[in-house]
């Protein structure tokens, strides 16, 4: 994701090079059964909670002070929701907002479920840049219509290519994956190539 959004390569690059990652650890290791099996996912998994995501968007509105920040990458997410989803993630979208108020977008994948008529939290609250993805022509599919897998709602904000995307993975070396995780740090990397264009701009 990382990689996506701002890598820097001597074969290809991300969307935004010149760009810098501050790297904010929202996951934790789960050892419980119970937790792992509700995402789908065997014992120990990765699960973030929505205490742990509020705590990294204060975290980013406390390091804007110091550094000029473009967007919030967020490919996380859960739930289905058929409309902003707002009254259900008040404390989300407070966070979220504070940020929209210092000039720093939240960018948030909208989910992987297929569905044509909703979307996981956080990407449905309002104030938030959900992202959808398009397929890239391979496997029979269309490029850039909208991927099977990819959530869509009326109130989804953007596109961006997320099927079989090669970019960087921990350790070295490249790998391809598809979701919306993979179409959201698109989104954020042009979010910072067009803030360093017009930095003031709304």
């Amino acid at each position: 994701v990382a990689g996506i959004a701002a890598g820097r390569g001597s074969a290809f690059s991300g969307v935004a090079p010149d760009a810098r990652i501050i790297a904010i650890q929202v996951f934790s290791a789960i050892n419980d059964s119970s937790k792992c099996s509700m995402s789908g996912h065997s014992t120990p998994c990765a699960r973030t909670f929505e205490s742990d995501y509020i705590r990294g968007l204060e975290r980013v509105a406390a390091l804007s002070q110091q550094f000029r920040i473009a967007a919030v990458n967020m490919s996380l997410g859960g739930g289905q929701y058929f409309s902003n989803c707002d009254s259900e993630a008040q404390a989300v979208k407070a966070a979220i907002d504070n940020l929209r108020s210092v000039g720093v977008a939240t960018i948030v994948a909208s989910g992987n479920n297929g569905w044509r008529d909703s979307m996981g939290s956080p990407a449905c609250i309002s104030s938030a840049i959900s992202v959808g993805s398009t397929d890239d022509g391979s496997g029979g599919t269309t490029a850039d219509q909208v991927a099977s897998s990819s959530n869509v709602a009326s109130f989804l904000n953007l596109f961006a290519p997320g099927r079989w995307i090669n970019s960087s993975v921990p350790g070295g070396g490249f790998e391809n994956f598809s979701g919306t995780s993979m179409a959201a740090p698109h989104v954020a990397g042009a979010w910072a190539a067009l803030k360093q264009k017009a930095p003031n701009a709304s």
